[in-house]
């Protein structure tokens, strides 16, 4: 044996993990669930409820009845911590859910007591916006009968006269009273502009579909719209409308709730109109884990009683609050004050470059400012208008939804800084794992992704890629079999982390 060979030295098979280098994770970060026990009664049975029915995680639930009460509630309370500071208690959030997670059947039942609110009240208005529309048009035949003598008249007296009484009636034209909304699933700008204004400078938006998201972007519009209202909507700051035939000065309080796809955070984060204006920044978000693959389709449905106490709550809420127009403040009790000036102190060290804000800290610096408002809605889910401080275990609550909604925050930014073949890689990733894929043809591939978006060519190719760059899969290597076989095979190391 010459020395050459003796010192030769047999590498490991590629099926063996001391052949490959260590695996490069995602780095996914497991988003907490937000409990139903956080909400006050009959919202927490509610909430704990549906999402038993729904199979789905109870933070869908949770944050989407903080939206309706949100919707009820907006413009007429403030959350005061100290002199100066009055924070309102609307709220703007994005829950993100792939698709056939029964978003939709969530947001149905939660706004539900919200529409049979609005029939009630077109069934009790209905003869009266009748009569005003009967008088309005008599009104407006009389003016148009004197608008044709004034135009008819001989002498200058004469028409002076009428011209003055044309303007009279004009200015004491009736008002047809609008009809009460509180909510719409598709809107643009300036529809959600006008919304605004008969609403009485409040409106929200429900909705399970992204595309409002891009509607408001302006997608009829070449992405150049202007979107001050969203902006100055979550605060009630101050929009000057100006428009041909009339001007229109608004303080709008907007609720904005969106059960979307994960994919649309992403897509949004893109748009020209949400970038460097601070209009992601408003957003709560919330990243539910999907139960997709593990429901069992047998879960009962909810107890009728559940779902008459959440009905006659809201109810009750609207009741009171609807027509006042006096924005009423909370206050805070030394014991709250002093959970929420703690958690203060905390985010203030996450938003440190090593802090786990770092990434989000136009986000972060918003969250204490949010989490006050989320105490004034649970404070008045709970107790209506029969206190006026929030007192120690509504802050504590209202504290721990804060915390959970930094871990969603983070993932949620996260996707944002993800581009397409990063997303698709991951889903090639949980693909290999979760079959045990200890290696694959191109063939077995492409058919896995044939119905897929992430199975185009170009995007497949990109996604192999990373992997490979992850050291999560080899490169493709080519089998002298009769007709060209390409495989990839796995690294052992990752093999079984999905279960």
């Amino acid at each position: 044996m010459s020395a050459l060979s003796s010192s030769m030295v047999e590498l490991p098979s590629i099926a063996e993990a001391d052949a490959w280098e260590d695996p490069i994770p995602f780095d996914e970060i497991e988003t907490p669930d937000i409990p139903s026990i956080v909400l006050p009664q009959p919202f927490a049975s509610f909430a704990s409820s549906l999402a038993n029915e729904t199979e789905t995680a109870e933070s869908l639930s949770v944050m989407t009845i903080l939206g309706v009460l949100s919707s009820v509630l907006a413009k007429r309370f403030t959350v005061s911590p100290k002199e100066g500071w009055n924070e309102p208690i609307n709220i703007y959030t994005l829950i993100a859910l792939p698709p056939a997670n029964n978003k939709s059947l969530v947001l149905k039942r939660c706004t539900e007591p919200l529409i049979l609110w609005e029939k009630e009240q077109a069934i009790s208005m209905d003869y009266e916006i009748k009569r005003c529309q009967s008088q309005r048009k008599t009104e407006e035949k009389i003016i148009e009968g004197l608008r044709k003598k004034a135009a008819n008249a001989d002498d200058y007296a004469t028409q002076r006269t009428l011209i003055e009484q044309i303007s009279q009636k004009e200015a004491n034209l009736i008002q047809v009273p609008i009809l009460p909304q509180l909510f719409a699933n598709d809107t643009t700008p300036e529809a959600l502009i006008t919304s605004v204004y008969e609403q009485e400078g409040r409106f929200s938006i429900f909705s399970d579909e992204g595309g409002v998201l891009e509607t408001l972007a302006g997608l009829y519009n070449n992405g150049n719209a202007n979107i001050d209202i969203l902006l100055k909507g979550i605060d009630g700051g101050e929009l000057r409308v100006r428009r041909k035939d009339r001007s229109v000065n608004l303080n709008p309080y907007l609720t904005i709730v969106l059960a979307i796809q994960p994919a649309i955070i992403q897509t949004i984060s893109e748009r020209r109109s949400y970038i460097g204006n601070g209009a992601l920044e408003r957003f709560l978000y919330v990243i539910p884990k999907s139960k997709l693959g593990y429901r069992s389709h047998n879960n009962p449905s909810m107890p009728k009683h559940f779902t008459e106490d959440y009905h006659l709550k809201i109810t009750s809420l609207l009741a009171g609050n609807y027509k006042n127009q006096t924005a009423h403040q909370l206050t805070l009790s030394p014991q709250a004050l002093k959970i929420w000036r703690d958690f203060q102190r905390q985010i203030e060290c996450e938003l440190r470059p090593e802090g786990k804000l770092a990434a989000c800290q136009g986000w972060g610096g918003k969250i204490c400012g949010f989490t006050l408002r989320i105490a004034g809605l649970l404070h008045i889910g709970q107790y209506e208008t029969k206190s006026d401080v929030i007192n120690e275990d509504t802050m504590d609550k209202a504290v721990f939804i804060a915390d959970l909604l930094v871990d969603h925050a983070v993932v949620a930014y996260g996707l944002m800084g993800c581009d397409q073949s990063i997303q698709d890689a991951k889903e090639v990733f949980y693909w290999v794992t979760s079959k045990n894929k200890s290696s694959f043809t191109k063939t077995e591939i492409l058919l896995a992704f044939r119905n897929k978006k992430a199975g185009k060519a170009d995007r497949l190719n990109k996604a192999l890629e990373v992997l490979t760059n992850r050291n999560i899969l080899s490169i493709p290597i080519e089998l002298p079999t009769k007709k060209p076989t390409i495989v990839h095979h796995v690294n052992p190391a990752i093999l079984g982390t999905v279960k």
